[in-house]
C-alpha cells in the first residue's frame, strides 16, 4: 500500500517511520529544504553542530522521543542546566523545590503556598478534568495571590497577552506535570535526529521529497496523512471533512545571537519584569558545550506574538536595537561589540491557545474523506507543543492508518 505524508516535522517523520516498518511504501513531502518542521535547524560557517531556529530540549520523562531516538541509533544525552527568573534586574534560580524555598522575590509563606500548589499538580495523573477551568480563575487560589501576581501572571501575560483569559487549566497542568530538572539534547541538534529518522525511512524503501508540495486529491496514493498546522490543513481539505475547532495561534519568534562572551549565569531566564520586548532568554551554550558552535556563546531571545505585532514586521537589525537596552539590564557589562552574528526566525503557528473543554472539540485523526488522515500540533492536547508529543502523535496516527482496514 502506498502512503503519502505531507510535512516532514517529527509527526510526519515518525508516522512515516512506523508505516515503513509495517511494510507500507512511504513518500514524505516537505516544502522546505530540510526536515524537522518547527525543530528544523541551521548551521553557519565555523560551527560543528546545527542549531534549532527555536530553542529546544526534552525532559527526562519524554519516553516516546527517547525510545525512538535510541531505536534509530541517535540517543539523547542529559544534563541539569539552571533555570532562572529575572526579578528586579537580578537572576534568581527557580527550577526546583529547594530553589523555590530560596526564591526571595516573594515571601516565605508565599513560597510554601506555591510549592504546595505545584506539588498538587505534579501528583495529578490525568489533568484533563481541569480543562473546564480557566487559568486566570484557578491559579491565584492554587498558587496564592502573591505567587500568582509576581511570578505566574507576568509570565502568562507576556506569552498569551489578550488570549490569557481563555487559556484552560489542563494546558497549565500539562506544562507543570511534564517538567523535570534534567533536560535532554541530541548530538548535532534536533535536526540531526530528524535526518536520522528520514534516513531510516529511506533504508526501508521510503522516500523524502524536499522542496516539494503535494496536492491533496491526487490519486497517486492509497492513503494520505496531513501533518501541517490546522489552518493550513483546513485550506487543503474540504471543510466538511474535518470538524476543526476554533483555535487561536501565536507566532513564535526568536532572535539568535552569536557572542564573544558569556551573557548570563543560567541556561534559561524567564522575564518577570513588566513591559519587556521579549519574554525569555536562553543561552544554549550554558547547556551544550560552546566548542560545537565555534567556541562562541549562543543566545536566543524568544517571544510569542499575536498576528500583526510590529516585532514581526521589522528587520533583524531593528529588532536587535529594540532589545539592546534590555540585554544590558541582564548583564550591565554587555556591549554591542560582543555580537558577531545574528539571525531572526518566526513562524505563525508556533503555539495553539487551548480554550476550556477543548477535548470535546478535537477532530479525529481519520477524516470523513476515505483514505485521508490529519495529525498536527493542535491535536496533542492537553500537552503543549514539543517534539515528544509530535512523536507520540505520529505513532498514534500510524497505528490508526494501519488498523483501518
Amino acid at each position: 500500500m502506498k502512503v503519502g505524508i505531507i510535512g516532514a516535522g517529527f509527526t510526519g517523520l515518525t508516522a512515516g517511520y512506523e508505516l515503513a516498518k509495517a511494510g507500507y511504501q512511504v513518500i514524505v513531502f516537505e516544502k522546505e529544504r530540510k526536515v524537522g518542521g518547527l525543530a528544523s535547524s541551521f548551521k553557519p560557517s565555523g560551527w560543528q553542530w546545527e542549531l534549532e531556529k527555536y530553542y529546544h530540549h526534552i525532559f527526562a520523562g519524554d519516553k516516546e522521543v527517547i525510545a525512538l531516538a535510541k531505536e534509530v541509533g541517535w540517543p539523547a544525552f542529559f544534563k541539569r542546566p539552571v533555570t532562572n527568573s529575572l526579578v528586579g534586574d537580578k537572576e534568581k534560580q527557580l527550577d526546583s523545590p529547594l530553589s523555590l524555598l530560596r526564591f526571595d522575590a516573594i515571601s516565605f509563606w508565599a513560597r510554601v503556598y506555591m510549592g504546595l500548589g505545584l506539588a498538587r499538580l505534579k501528583i495529578i495523573k490525568n489533568g484533563l478534568s481541569l480543562e473546564k477551568y480557566k487559568v486566570v480563575d484557578v491559579l491565584p487560589k492554587l498558587m496564592g495571590q502573591e505567587g500568582y501576581k509576581k511570578v505566574w501572571k507576568p509570565l502568562l501575560t507576556a506569552k498569551f497577552d489578550k488570549f490569557l483569559p481563555g487559556v484552560n487549566m489542563a494546558w497549565f497542568w500539562a506544562r507543570v506535570n511534564k517538567r523535570t530538572s534534567e533536560l535532554g539534547y541530541f548530538k548535532g541538534g534536533f535536526g540531526k535526529l530528524a535526518e536520522k529518522i528520514a534516513e531510516e525511512i529511506g533504508k526501508m524503501g521510503g522516500e523524502i521529497r524536499l522542496k516539494t508540495e503535494y496536492e491533496v486529491g491526487s490519486k497517486e496514493f492509497d492513503r494520505v496523512l496531513l501533518t501541517t498546522a490546522a489552518p493550513i490543513a483546513n485550506g487543503l481539505l474540504n471543510k466538511k471533512a474535518v470538524r476543526w475547532p476554533k483555535v487561536d495561534y501565536l507566532w513564535g519568534q526568536t532572535l539568535v545571537l552569536e557572542l564573544n562572551n558569556k551573557l548570563m549565569d543560567g541556561y534559561w531566564l524567564n522575564i518577570l519584569e513588566k513591559n519587556w520586548p521579549f519574554l525569555v532568554m536562553v543561552e544554549q551554550t550554558n547547556f551544550v558545550d560552546k566548542k560545537y558552535y565555534g567556541n562562541k556563546h549562543i543566545v536566543y531571545l524568544g517571544n510569542y506574538l499575536r498576528s500583526g505585532d510590529k516585532r514581526l514586521k521589522i528587520g533583524v537589525g531593528n529588532l536587535l536595537d529594540l532589545y539592546l537596552p534590555y540585554i544590558k539590564k541582564v548583564n550591565p557589562d554587555f556591549e554591542k561589540s560582543w555580537i558577531k552574528r545574528k539571525w531572526k526566525f518566526q513562524d505563525p503557528y508556533a503555539q495553539p491557545v487551548f480554550p476550556t473543554n477543548y477535548s470535546h472539540l478535537l477532530p479525529d485523526i481519520k477524516t470523513k474523506i476515505p483514505g485521508v488522515y490529519v495529525a498536527n500540533m493542535s491535536m496533542v492536547y492537553p500537552w503543549d507543543r514539543g517534539v515528544n508529543f509530535a512523536v507520540e502523535l505520529g505513532q498514534k496516527a500510524a497505528k490508526i492508518m494501519i488498523d483501518d482496514k
